[in-house]
C-alpha cells in the first residue's frame, strides 16, 4: 500500500540509507503480515496482528521526533475497521470487501488532501527539498499533479476490487483485488521516480546553488 515511498527524488542529500530501508520495513511491516495471514484465511490475526504494528510503527515514528505522514492515517484507520469487523463483530463480510475498505480509506485520504489545498505528496516532498523551495509555484503545481495521479490510481483501485466482489470466483479476486492493483502501485512508484525532475527540467527551475547538498 501507498506509504512512506512517496517522497520526490529532488536534486537534494538523501537521507541514510539504513534508516530509510528500516523505516519502510517497518512501515510495511503491518501490510506484510496482513497479507500473510489473510492468505491463509487468519482473518482476525491479520487484522489484529496488522493493527498492533501499525501501532507500534506510529508511536515508534512520535517517539523519533518525525511526523506522522499523512498516508500512515489510512493505514491506521483500516486495521482499526478490520479489527473491529473481523475481532470485534466476527462478520464475515469484510473478507468479502477489505479490498474495497483499503483502498477507499487511501483514496478518500488522497481526494481529501487536494480538496483542502494540501496535496499529501507535498509533506513528502519537504522531506527532501530545501525549505525555501516549499511555497514556490512549481514546487505547489508540481505536488498537486502527483496527488492527482495517485487519487486516480487509488480510485481505479476501488473500481477493481469492486468489480471483483461483484464478478467473484477464484480467478477474479486474486487478478482484481491483488495484481492489477500491485501493478499500478508499481507504475505510481516508478512515476514518482521520474517525473519531478523531468517537470522541474520542464519548468526550466534550478536548485539553487546554496541549497545543493554538501559534496
Amino acid at each position: 500500500m501507498p506509504n512512506r515511498h512517496l517522497e520526490n527524488p529532488l536534486n537534494v542529500a538523501e537521507p541514510n540509507k539504513l534508516s530509510r530501508v528500516a523505516i519502510g520495513f517497518a512501515a510495511f511491516a503491518p501490510w506484510i503480515l496482513y497479507g500473510f495471514a489473510s492468505g491463509f484465511n487468519h482473518w482476525r490475526v491479520a487484522a489484529g496482528g496488522g493493527l498492533i504494528l501499525c501501532l507500534v510503527f506510529l508511536a515508534a515514528t512520535a517517539r523519533r521526533g518525525s511526523t506522522i505522514k499523512p498516508m500512515d492515517w489510512p493505514m491506521l484507520v483500516f486495521f482499526v475497521i478490520a479489527s473491529v469487523m473481523s475481532i470485534g463483530l466476527r462478520s464475515t463480510a469484510f473478507t468479502v470487501y477489505s479490498a474495497v475498505v483499503v483502498w477507499s480509506c487511501f483514496a478518500i485520504t488522497a481526494w481529501g488532501s487536494v480538496l483542502i489545498g494540501r496535496p499529501f505528496t507535498a509533506v513528502y516532498a519537504r522531506d527532501s527539498a530545501p525549505s525555501e523551495f516549499w511555497t514556490h509555484p512549481i514546487f505547489i503545481r508540481l505536488n498537486l499533479l502527483m496527488t492527482l495521479v495517485w487519487c486516480g490510481l487509488m480510485t481505479v483501485n476501488i473500481g477493481f476490487a469492486a468489480i471483483a466482489v461483484v464478478v467473484g470466483g477464484n480467478l477474479a479476486k486474486p487478478l482484481l483485488s491483488y495484481a492489477l492493483p500491485m501493478a499500478l502501485l508499481i507504475a505510481g512508484f516508478a512515476f514518482n521516480t521520474r517525473f519531478p525532475a523531468r517537470y522541474l527540467a520542464r519548468s526550466g527551475f534550478q536548485m539553487p546553488v546554496a541549497s545543493a547538498p554538501a559534496a
